[in-house]
């Protein structure tokens, strides 16, 4: 969930920035306890795999029996199973979302407008981001940093006439 910037049309405001970071600190909340839960599972099948490896594949490779050679050889190949499919889940389902949801909720706040002067000289502003900028201090609320993102974008564009929305 992002924030869409549009130099054309009047800024967010407050309150709909703060429901915005709002429900994403919650999504991010969210995925925090599906990585505990994860952590927890994966610790739960690792300790149960150790435990049937000392007491099953351990004992039975000491005494070279036949008929559980092949198995008790290819059990611990298992191990590198375990950990690659884990990890996979754990960075598709829960790393991604979360890095995500952390870049929008950083992108949420608000920045000092001494940032945009790094971007842009005072003399360079074009009528729409200084008309933008002016709604957003009479909403009484600095720029965020998704703002400040979207200008620099719209900035190194070169392209003066194109004020397409800029997703952040």
């Amino acid at each position: 969930m992002s924030i869409e910037i549009d130099f054309t049309v009047a800024p967010p405001t407050l309150e709909s920035i703060s429901e915005k970071r709002e429900k994403a600190v919650g999504d991010r909340a969210v995925y925090r306890k599906k990585n505990i839960r994860f952590m927890i599972m994966m610790a739960c099948i690792v300790i149960a795999y150790g435990t049937f490896m000392i007491v099953t594949v351990i004992p039975m490779i000491a005494k070279a029996e036949p008929d559980w050679g092949m198995i008790t050889y290819f059990f611990p190949h298992f191990t590198f199973a375990i950990f690659w499919i884990g990890n996979d889940v754990h960075i598709k389902k829960i790393e991604k979302p979360s890095k995500l949801l952390d870049k929008n909720i950083a992108s949420m706040t608000e920045e000092e407008v001494d940032k945009i002067s790094s971007v842009i000289n005072e003399k360079e502003q074009p009528d729409e981001i200084v008309s933008y900028m002016e709604q957003v201090t009479a909403q009484g609320r600095l720029l965020l940093g998704a703002e400040i993102e979207a200008i620099q974008k719209w900035h190194n564009s070169n392209k003066p006439g194109e004020f397409a929305k800029q997703a952040s």
